[in-house]
C-alpha cells in the first residue's frame, strides 16, 4: 500500500491589523458571524480568513498547534478539521477561499 504524506498546515496569524492593512484585504466587506462561547470541531472544504472584531478563542487545527486570537488579529486557516474553543463571544468577518469575490457584495 502507497502511503502518501500530506503536510500539517499552520494557523497564520497577523496581531493587531492595521487600518491600512485591513483596507487592503477588504475585511469590512466580508461576511459577518458571531461564535458563542463553547467548543466545537469546524470541517472547512476551503481555507478560511477570519479577522476577529471582538472576543478571543484557541483554534486548533487538527495535527497542529493551538493559537489563540483576539480582536484586532487576522487569522488564515487552512482546510480541514479545525477545533474552536470561543474563550469570549466572537465576533468576526470571514472569507473562505471556496467562495468567488463577488459572492458577497450585495
Amino acid at each position: 500500500m502507497l502511503r502518501t504524506h500530506i503536510p500539517i498546515m499552520p494557523l497564520v496569524v497577523e496581531r493587531a491589523l492595521s487600518p491600512i492593512r485591513q483596507a487592503e484585504l477588504g475585511v469590512h466587506g466580508w461576511p459577518t458571524w458571531k461564535d458563542a462561547e463553547g467548543e466545537r470541531r469546524i470541517a472547512l472544504d476551503a481555507a478560511e480568513k477570519s479577522y476577529f472584531l471582538a472576543g478571543s478563542a484557541t483554534l486548533t487545527p487538527e495535527g497542529g498547534e493551538p493559537v489563540t486570537v483576539r480582536a484586532g488579529d487576522l487569522v488564515e486557516i487552512p482546510a480541514g478539521n479545525c477545533l474552536w474553543q470561543v474563550h469570549v463571544l466572537v465576533r468576526r468577518h470571514y472569507r473562505s477561499e471556496a467562495l468567488s469575490p463577488a459572492c458577497c457584495i450585495i
